[in-house]
């Protein structure tokens, strides 16, 4: 793939190996109010946001408990979750190569913030943009925009700039915001996602390790 001056990453699932504790975490949690959670792969397609629960058969009066004890939960399990093999020296490279390099996720920056802060993340991003940060979550490009502004990035330079994450919405941000979206489809993912499925968004690049994104 074609190296960037800029690179954007997505956290939960690109940079951290979360995707099996946010599974449990909603499994638990949907049990906890009455819900029988639908299968893995079934319930990965509606994690993107808390309201997508009532899809699943939350009631809506439920779901400010659902997502108080979610936020709970998050803050047990996430901060702990080991780190996708490979992507922290990666980030170390590419911020040595002198590239702008920040991470904006979906996260609410409740839970966001402690998993940068143990994983010492917040130290290497000089910039980092939780989900609650900006007005509209992914596939909008709020997220994406602030990262570019407030790494300095001109307009004019958007085409230098690329987001990675590991989910549809991820690709559909980029593109919204008038950047590249590379895929970061790890073997871990298989299980849950359907890589046909992603590749109809077309991300311009597919990676499956860390070791081949080049700075």
């Amino acid at each position: 793939m074609k190296t960037y001056s800029t690179y954007i990453f997505d956290l939960d699932g690109t940079i951290t190996d979360t995707a099996n504790v946010w599974l449990g975490i909603f499994r638990d949690t949907l049990t906890e109010h009455g819900v029988t959670p639908p299968d893995d792969k079934t319930l990965s397609a509606y994690t993107h946001d808390w309201r997508h629960m009532l899809e699943l058969g939350l009631p809506e009066d439920k779901l400010e408990s659902f997502t108080k004890r979610a936020h709970v939960l998050a803050n047990e399990r996430l901060p702990k979750t080991p780190l996708h093999n490979g992507s922290y020296e990666m980030l170390e490279r590419l911020v040595n190569a002198g590239k702008r390099v920040a991470i904006f996720s979906t996260l609410d920056r409740p839970i966001f913030e402690p998993v940068m802060q143990y994983r010492e993340l917040d130290k290497l991003v000089s910039v980092a943009i939780a989900g609650t940060d900006v007005p509209n979550r992914k596939p909008a490009p709020d997220g994406i925009l602030k990262a570019l502004q407030d790494l300095g990035v001109p307009k004019e330079m958007y085409n230098d700039a690329v987001y990675i994450g590991d989910k549809d919405t991820d690709i559909l941000a980029a593109q919204n915001a008038g950047v590249d979206g590379v895929l970061y489809y790890p073997v871990e993912h298989e299980l849950l996602y359907d890589l046909d499925k992603l590749a109809q968004h077309n991300p311009a690049a597919i990676i499956h390790d860390w070791n081949d994104l080049q700075a």
